[in-house]
């Protein structure tokens, strides 16, 4: 079992004290402990238990051999205050202005978490990469405020949009970016918080892109249109592709509104962005994209039906480790890669 663990400094990411990594090992086995308690009800649960225990185990190593390789280091601001910090990956090549994508980690995740599913993308494409961090108990277990959801984030009002904000001011003064070029994507708790900071920040954002995100039937009239991608699985058990309080014990506890269904999210977009006529669906195994292209100011909006898609970042090594909320994915991983995908969509769109 790999137990390395990671703590925020000014500039880099250290290797924590013994006491720490102590403390993150009693972590874990108290969140196998709690996998294994919601499900040792019937002998047929137990193979899922133990499944979910090795993917469980897996995704863990992972992240952490991703995040010892990783170039990104850490930064702080105060933001609201509170100490706010995130991980800055860059990627960019060349003298010119860079194009920057802000990464939203799910409820219960990290920036670590984030970093090695565009790690790969920011080396192709030369990108700067951004992942800000939650809120959570002693400084773990981060949760956006997305209105409706998550955790520690909403009780305590915390203000997500501003710091996101802040995060794009930081950024920006420490390297040259390009302000046509800055897209947000986050999955589950961050893609919540990522169609907030669209409908608050579309005078700054280029694009957006959710996986398995929702709204909440509260939001207000958003700025300007702002190109969307929206990706869910209908097999999702965090966030119901249908809407609702979530299936998820953990999460629902969390959450103080009912999900709306995607559909509402993407027809939300669909009103902002002006779009007019039906949208074009193609289909493919396993996928069912709709795009709505006759919007104003070329805000596309473009929806991945995944039919056998489950709560998970689609193309990940393991189709899980987003968060606490990824840890039941629900059915297999649809058959596209998430990042791929949005950074072709984001390519597209400039402000």
């Amino acid at each position: 079992m790999v137990t390395r663990c990671y703590y925020t400094v000014t500039s880099g990411i250290g290797v924590a004290t013994k006491e720490r990594c102590d403390m993150n090992r009693a972590r874990l086995f108290l969140t196998y402990g709690l996998i294994a308690a919601s499900l040792v009800g019937t002998v047929e649960a137990q193979p899922r238990l133990l499944e979910r225990l090795r993917e469980a185990r897996e995704a863990r190593a992972e992240r952490a051999e991703q995040a010892d390789n990783s170039h990104a280091v850490s930064k702080t601001l105060r933001v609201g205050g509170l100490d706010r910090s995130y991980l800055l990956l860059d990627e960019h090549r060349g003298n010119g202005p860079a194009p920057l994508v802000i990464v939203l980690h799910g409820g219960g995740g990290s920036p670590e978490t984030m970093i090695p599913r565009w790690e790969q993308q920011a080396q192709t494409a030369g990108l700067v990469v951004a992942a800000p961090k939650g809120i959570g108990r002693n400084d773990r277990m981060g949760t956006w405020n997305a209105s409706g959801c998550c955790g520690e984030a909403v009780s305590k009002g915390v203000d997500d949009v501003g710091f996101v904000a802040a995060v794009i001011d930081d950024v920006s003064k420490q390297m040259q970016i390009d302000r046509r070029r800055i897209y947000v994507a986050g999955f589950s708790n961050g893609g919540m918080l990522t169609h907030r900071v669209a409908i608050a920040l579309g005078d700054r954002i280029a694009a957006a892109a959710v996986v398995s995100g929702a709204l909440f039937g509260n939001e207000s009239t958003a700025r300007t249109p702002v190109p969307m991608l929206v990706i869910h699985g209908e097999q999702d058990p965090v966030v119901g592709f249908n809407g609702g309080m979530s299936q998820t014990g953990f999460v629902a506890k969390g959450q103080t509104i009912p999900f709306e269904p995607v559909r509402y999210a993407v027809n939300f977009w669909r009103r902002a962005n002006g779009c007019k006529g039906n949208p074009s669906v193609t289909q493919r195994p396993g996928v069912k994209m709709e795009s709505s292209v006759s919007c104003h100011g070329n805000a596309d909006i473009v929806f991945y039906d995944l039919p056998n898609g489950g709560h998970s970042w689609p193309g990940s090594s393991s189709g899980k480790g987003l968060g606490r909320s990824g840890s039941d994915g629900g059915a297999s991983a649809a058959p596209i890669d998430a990042t791929g995908t949005i950074w072709d969509f984001f390519e597209a769109h400039t402000r």
